[in-house]
């Protein structure tokens, strides 16, 4: 629930932020172009006229409209024109050279970064036939092939061979494609096929024994190479949840969802049954996901997979795709509409949450599907517009007047009789959704991460490296409390949720939005919420306003043994203060059994420990979620060792998700 704010200025710095990712970006020139025309007779429009409107379809309207400001915004969005980076067929030719040059020296990784270049820069195929003979891409796949059989790593040089294929690379009677064929399938295990198609190059090769003896040899020394490489990890998958709940989708059935929009708490989730730490709760594939700019280059525009052998968009060669099904699912929807725009999206200055709320309706496909589905998952979220500030509106405002010409200009609603940029009813629906999503992920939205860990070891030189951000229909209902009540991690764009401490039936599952009571004073806390989020908040942490690691203290307190009390203790500093009488429930109470639990907890939390330092993952897990029950049962926060043992869980649950590994 928004309140009333006490730092206007930090506020308005948190909103620009969230529309704005650079001060140097056109939009802001396009805002103040517009913003001279609230001067002199006009200076109260904003107040007198804009902000008056009831709906959000109405402010948009208006701009397009009102002679106060129609002038400047149709000016601009006259100028509206693709800028992307094209496809160069010499540049991809001159990379390939330079990749057959390094393969030559046995410079794999150098090879590796020509020939995937020369992949990305390639024309497909017959666009430039005076270079190639339009087999650019085609040939700069066969390169990549032969680096990856050269690096041990058949199954990829196999995907790249049949790329090469489909982008009419000819294999009739090509006797060295199926040399190169077989050497993939010797990579990979099939020995059956690995001789077919070393047959097929035999008589290809005019049955030249020594050509196939040499052939046997390479496959040979491959399969030997292959086994003292190091081993391939597994696949990851999404933890399995405690059922399906119908109401929260992607949550286990232990979480119920209660409240409503005009509780002063919104709507939030609790535990509908008591819930252990460490349970997996939620596993939710993202509504939409955006990549930040600065990793186009090295993942997966699509699922945010680490590239290692990138397939290009056939227009633009500002993002990669991890692989074939990647690129077709992006470019079947969202990508033919953002694709040539892209660039001059991020040359605006706008944030990665306008790119979010353009995905949300560039990946329904059209324009009907994008109101259905936009509108049923605004529905969902909290925007605050009554309590937003007429001029962070109106620039949210004029951000979606720049979305929706991209979007005309991208042909998402079919070929346009008009070149003016006003919007016709169905423009104008459209256009409310991304302004509705411009508010609302504001507070709603979760920036996605990966642990990227740059030494040996996977935890000592691990760290987070946030990705880009995504919305999660189920996920952004969880309410912040300072501790958190839950783990985030990811895999791919899908958030998971695991508990970090004994949540007991009916109680608030919290999430943490960023202010953590461990790293952020009180103060400062409730400044960034306030600002941030419009909320003043008032869990536990704040209420008795916990320290900070630095000073959190080693001994906890401790609950009363009588279990109908529920009384706080302080911890006995020495053994004669563990027999006292409870002031609540005036009973004569033990503490020792209690003592010896917290200790117990001290002792699993340290070999928990040991096994991180050794890397047994799964064993650690089970010592943390021990420990952590453990003392949810004698003790109450705040406690040093059990806050990091919550994240030293955390940290081992991450180790499952997305992984970089240099």
């Amino acid at each position: 629930m928004a309140t009333i704010d006490n730092d206007p200025a930090f506020t308005s710095l948190c909103n620009e932020k969230t529309l704005q990712s650079q001060k140097e970006g056109f939009f802001n020139v396009f805002y103040a172009s517009v913003a001279e025309n609230f001067t002199g007779k006009q200076a109260n429009w904003l107040t007198e006229v804009y902000q008056r409107l009831p709906t959000d379809a109405e402010k948009l309207r208006v701009v397009y409209d009102d002679p106060v400001v129609a002038y400047e915004v149709l000016g601009t969005l006259e100028h509206v024109q693709p800028v992307f980076r094209a496809k160069d067929a010499r540049f991809s030719w001159q990379r390939r050279e330079q990749a057959m040059k390094l393969l030559g020296e046995n410079k794999f990784q150098q090879a590796l970064v020509m020939a995937c270049q020369a992949v990305m820069r390639a024309p497909a195929q017959g666009v430039d036939k005076f270079i190639d003979k339009g087999l650019t891409l085609a040939l700069a796949l066969w390169t990549r092939a032969e680096v990856f059989i050269r690096m041990l790593d058949g199954k990829r040089a196999q995907q790249d061979l049949q790329l090469a294929v489909k982008c009419g690379l000819p294999v009739k009677q090509n006797a060295e494609y199926y040399l190169r064929v077989a050497k993939c399938y010797a990579l990979c295990g099939e020995d059956g096929r690995a001789e077919v198609a070393a047959k097929v190059f035999h008589q290809l090769s005019g049955h030249n024994d020594y050509a196939l003896g040499r052939l046997k040899e390479d496959m040979e020394d491959l399969r030997v190479l292959k086994k003292e490489a190091p081993p391939v990890e597994e696949e990851r998958s999404l933890p399995a949840l405690a059922g399906e709940n119908d109401e929260l989708k992607g949550c286990s059935t232990k979480l119920k969802l209660v409240g409503s929009k005009e509780d002063p708490r919104g709507r939030y989730v609790i535990a509908a049954e008591d819930i252990g730490p460490g349970e997996p709760i939620v596993a939710e594939p993202a509504e939409a996901a955006c990549l930040y700019p600065k990793f186009f280059g090295s993942h997966c525009y699509a699922c945010f997979a680490r590239l290692i052998s990138p397939v290009a968009c056939s227009e633009c060669c500002g993002v990669a795709f991890c692989s074939v099904a990647c690129r077709d699912k992006a470019c079947a929807t969202y990508h033919r509409f953002e694709c040539q725009y892209l660039d001059l999206m991020i040359g605006s200055g706008m944030s990665i949450l306008c790119h979010l709320a353009l995905r949300i309706v560039t990946q329904a496909g059209t324009p009907q599907k994008a109101i259905e589905a936009g509108q049923s998952l605004l529905d969902t979220l909290c925007k605050h517009t009554e309590h937003r500030d007429p001029e962070d509106h109106f620039k949210r405002t004029l951000m979606t007047t720049f979305l929706l010409r991209c979007l005309q200009k991208a042909e998402f609603f079919g070929r346009r009789t008009t070149e003016s940029p006003e919007p016709n009813a169905l423009e104008l629906q459209i256009g409310a959704i991304l302004l509705g999503a411009l508010q609302s992920l504001q507070f709603n939205a979760h920036e996605i991460y990966e642990t990227r860990v740059t030494g040996e070891h996977r935890f000592d030189s691990a760290k987070v490296l946030y990705l880009g951000v995504g919305i999660y229909r189920a996920a952004s209902m969880f309410n912040h409390e300072c501790r958190t009540g839950v783990l985030r991690t990811f895999l791919g764009t899908s958030i998971i949720f695991h508990t970090a401490r004994t949540i007991a039936s009916g109680e608030l599952v919290p999430e943490n939005y960023g202010p953590h009571f461990l790293r952020q004073p009180k103060a400062v806390r409730q400044r960034n919420l306030r600002s941030r989020y419009w909320f003043k908040c008032e869990c536990k942490a704040c209420a008795e306003d916990w320290p900070q690691m630095d000073k959190l203290g080693d001994k906890p307190r401790l609950l009363c043994p009588n279990g109908n009390c529920g009384n706080v203790l302080p911890y006995p500093s020495k053994p004669s203060q563990r027999n006292l009488k409870c002031n609540k429930c005036k009973t004569q109470v033990n503490l020792e059994a209690s003592v010896k639990m917290v200790e117990a907890c001290d002792q699993l939390y340290a070999t928990a420990a040991e096994m991180m330092a050794n890397e047994q993952v799964d064993q650690a897990i089970e010592l943390l979620k021990k420990g952590i029950t453990i003392f949810s049962q004698v003790a109450v926060p705040p406690h040093k060792a059990t806050h990091i043992a919550q994240e030293a869980l955390r940290s081992c649950l991450a180790d499952k998700g997305n992984v970089n590994r240099y």
